[in-house]
């Protein structure tokens, strides 16, 4: 599993006053197995970018292949890109929409038509994986806001995609279940990507880091080495993560 960009532009309300242009010429690769984190200020392109992967934002212009095929190609089948690419959304609440946790883990593996003790399969592990097995019944208006954010990684997870993308993972969590996610995603083999202002979390779990800085790649490379550079992140508005202090 791969993905692969080349020369992605992304211009909102393009042809109006309000015009911006929020990705500038990104070309990267990203092949299977790889843990990549995308960091940047505000306003830096990293939620545009992701949103790009799973084909819920179109590009401007450019080209974005998925295994070797170009999503923009003509009779692209992109319900099938998102059920492979699984978005946990930075807000929980553009995730969850049924009355409780059970419900809205299921709705995934139930609209792929699988079979009822398939679906209960998926489910289960997936609320396993990162301990929440206890919040199944639980209503989501009763819900914190660091349990609706692993509650929506769960229905994520309960599809089984190859490919993960997260928004902002840790915002709301927990230490315990910050923990726990940075486990469950280390064990992953498939490809996951990050998006994200929480350096430590970067710190603890990519392989590779981006930085983008006003839609622009401005370096891409080892995530120790990015990350302990004090010059390259305070040039972009960044500080270095407590974790290297920790050393």
């Amino acid at each position: 599993m791969s993905i692969k960009l080349e020369h992605i532009n992304y211009v909102y309300s393009e042809g109006t006053a309000y015009e911006k242009h929020a990705l500038k010429d990104v070309s990267l690769e990203i092949p299977h197995g790889e843990f990549v984190g995308i960091i940047g200020h505000t306003g830096s392109g990293k939620s545009t970018l992701i949103q790009h992967l799973n084909g819920l934002i179109k590009a401007t212009s450019g080209a974005l292949y998925y295994n070797g095929e170009n999503i923009y190609g003509e009779n692209y089948n992109l319900r099938e890109l998102r059920n492979q690419v699984g978005l946990v959304f930075q807000y929980p609440e553009h995730q969850l929409f049924e009355t409780d946790v059970l419900t809205d883990v299921c709705f995934g593996p139930k609209n792929l038509g699988l079979p009822q003790e398939e679906v209960e399969k998926r489910v289960n592990h997936a609320l396993k994986q990162i301990h929440i097995e206890h919040l199944r019944d639980k209503q989501i208006y009763k819900m914190s806001g660091g349990e609706k954010k692993m509650a929506s990684i769960a229905t994520i997870l309960a599809m089984t995609p190859d490919i993960i993308l997260m928004d902002e993972p840790s915002a709301a969590l927990d230490p315990q279940n910050r923990r726990n996610l940075i486990r469950v995603l280390n064990e992953f083999s498939y490809l996951k990507l990050i998006a994200s202002h929480d350096l430590d979390f970067v710190w603890d779990t990519c392989d590779r880091t981006i930085l983008l800085s006003e839609g622009r790649i401005v370096c891409d490379g080892d995530t120790r080495e990015i990350l302990s550079d004090r010059k390259l992140l305070e040039a972009h508005g960044l500080e270095l993560p407590l974790s290297l202090y920790r050393k």
